[in-house]
C-alpha cells in the first residue's frame, strides 16, 4: 500500500477477481515519459511503442497494464474505444510515441466498470505481482455537462460513483 498527502485511500493492487468501476488515470507529466515510451529492441532491431496505463478506483484499488504495439495492438484498440465511447482503429504497430499517446488521450478521466480476472504472477522486489485480463468493459455515463455528479439539496450525491 502506498500512503497518500490527502483523504484519499492509501493505494492497494487489484488481487481479487471482480467487478471494479476503474478511471484511467493521466500520467503526471513527470511520469509521461517513462509510461509512453519505445521498447527495446526486438530480435530484428525493431522498436516498437508500448504504454503502461494506470486505473484506479475510489476505494484505492489500483492496477497498471502494459501494452506493446508489436502484440497488443487489438487489445489496446478495444480498451481506448470502450473507455473513450468512441469506434477507435487497431493502430499501427510502427505508431510513434507521440501518436500512441495521442491515440489513448481520450480514454483519459473516463470510468468504466470492469469485470477483471486476476491471477498471481511472480515476485519482484520481494511484493507479489498480479496478471489482469479485463473479461468485459461497460463505459460509465456521466451527467451532461462532465465531470462527478453533484450532489442533490440535502448533500447525498445523486449517483453512487465512488469518487
Amino acid at each position: 500500500m502506498t500512503p497518500n498527502s490527502g483523504n484519499l485511500p492509501p493505494l492497494k493492487n487489484i488481487t481479487a477477481s471482480g467487478s471494479y468501476l476503474l478511471k484511467l488515470i493521466r500520467p503526471k507529466d513527470e511520469k509521461a515519459a517513462d509510461r509512453f515510451k519505445l521498447s527495446k529492441p526486438d530480435t530484428e532491431g525493431k522498436q516498437y511503442a508500448t504504454c503502461a496505463l494506470f486505473f484506479l478506483d475510489g476505494d484505492g484499488n489500483c492496477l497498471t497494464d502494459r501494452f506493446n504495439l508489436k502484440w497488443h495492438a487489438k487489445r489496446l484498440a478495444i480498451l481506448v474505444g470502450k473507455y473513450s465511447g468512441k469506434y477507435a482503429p487497431t493502430p499501427a504497430s510502427e505508431i510513434s510515441v507521440e501518436d500512441l499517446w495521442a491515440y489513448v488521450e481520450p480514454a483519459f478521466g473516463k470510468l468504466a466498470t470492469c469485470e477483471l480476472e486476476v491471477t498471481p504472477d511472480k515476485e519482484w522486489n520481494g511484493k507479489p505481482q498480479f496478471r489482469y485480463k479485463f473479461k468485459s468493459i461497460v463505459p460509465h455515463t456521466l451527467p451532461a455537462g462532465g465531470g462527478f455528479p453533484k450532489p442533490s439539496a440535502d448533500g447525498e450525491p445523486t449517483s453512487n460513483v465512488p469518487f
